[in-house]
């Protein structure tokens, strides 16, 4: 019988992370999925990781194709998926047990939506703290919070696969390839939700300190680049340009200043 979801994640060298995903995922409520887990080229433990994961539990399909990179290796993953909906999962995340039944009870009740993502607890182990984000719920209030910051966790959003391939997948670029695909699925007319409970949690971690200062302010250009191209493409109020223009300067800011502009000025948080 084909499963109603199919579970995507792509791993590269997480065999330090087994006790995240893998226990989210294989303690969901709501059974009837498929776990689709490419191997990105892993040089460490994880091949054998994944090989006893599927030894134990037949919904498991390992693909190891080689290092295709992380975007290449989304689309692979959900090219070989047979579910109905996809629910995206990074494997050093977790998912909460119900995660998977609220999010599909949602997209059977709601034929228009093509995305559901929810509430998420990010763990940020470089700065020590953890504290829910609360984004928006609704579609329009979604398609305005792109143009201030990523409103859908892409480690906890299911999706139909029909708006994947009505897209033409995920860009194949070396990051946001989440945002552009949303905006790809918004101008095709889908429409958005997250669900206003915790779905799981995310977890920041990074490198040495110059390799992730350099990685982050270029990635506050490109991200300010993209959400310009929101306003536009979206027909947003053209005021909203302040917002991806006051990114190229955000990623100057003290870390103080950025935590009372987040609270302030995008998705929600509470301290748990």
């Amino acid at each position: 019988m084909t499963p109603k979801v199919s579970v995507v994640t792509t791993v590269y060298n997480g065999a330090a992370y087994v006790d995240r995903a893998i226990p989210g995922i294989l303690g969901q409520t709501f059974e009837d999925f498929e776990w689709i887990i490419v191997d990105d080229g892993s040089t460490d433990g994880t091949p054998e990781v994944l090989r006893e994961l599927a030894s134990r539990d037949p919904r498991v399909r390992v693909h190891s194709p080689g290092r295709l990179g992380i975007t290449a290796a989304a689309n692979y993953g959900v090219g070989k998926a047979v579910g109905e909906y996809i629910a995206r999962q990074d494997f050093d995340d977790s998912s909460y047990p119900d995660r998977l039944k609220l999010q599909v009870d949602f997209l059977d009740a709601h034929p228009e939506v093509g995305v559901v993502g929810g509430y998420y607890v990010l763990v940020d182990e470089r700065r020590k703290e953890r504290y829910m984000r609360m984004p928006p719920t609704g579609h329009q209030e979604i398609l305005s919070a792109m143009a201030r910051y990523i409103p859908m966790a892409n480690t906890i959003v299911t999706f139909r696969r029909k708006v994947w391939a009505d897209a033409g997948g995920y860009p194949e670029v070396s990051d946001l390839e989440d945002l552009r695909l949303w905006l790809k699925a918004a101008k095709l007319g889908w429409r958005f939700a997250n669900l206003p409970e915790p779905m799981g949690e995310h977890y920041v971690h990074d490198t040495s300190f110059f390799h992730r200062s350099y990685k982050y302010v270029d990635r506050q250009r490109d991200l300010a680049r993209l959400q310009a191209k929101v306003v536009r493409e979206l027909g947003l109020p053209s005021w909203m340009y302040v917002f991806p223009l006051g990114r190229y300067a955000y990623a100057y800011f003290p870390r103080s200043l950025k935590r009372v502009l987040r609270r302030q000025i995008g998705a929600g948080e509470r301290d748990v």
